[in-house]
């Protein structure tokens, strides 16, 4: 089987109308940064189901604000959370 039909058969590809996609819009939960000026500079904090880059000089916090949102991810969703789930690669070591 190819990769493209593997990714295919995980992944759903179906045409989407601008009202679907704005009902998906609405439904999305926004999780806290644990910072409320962060949390303003994001409007509203990090939202779920898309990929956020962090980036930046050594030791400005990146590695905390994920170990963060790992915790976040899985509070309630009154807290600021998700009622989720949190998987940490650490990719150079650093989680002590």
């Amino acid at each position: 089987m190819k990769l493209k039909e593997i990714v295919k058969s995980m992944v759903p590809m179906d045409f989407k109308t601008a009202a679907d996609a704005l009902e998906d819009r609405k439904a999305m939960v926004t999780l806290t940064s644990g910072s409320i000026e962060l949390d303003k500079l994001l409007e509203g904090g990090i939202e779920t189901g898309s990929i956020t880059e962090v980036f930046g000089e050594f030791r400005t916090g990146k590695t905390q604000l994920c170990h963060t949102l790992c915790v976040t991810c899985q509070m309630a969703v009154t807290d600021g959370g998700a009622e989720g789930k949190a998987i940490y690669i650490d990719t150079e070591g650093s989680f002590r």
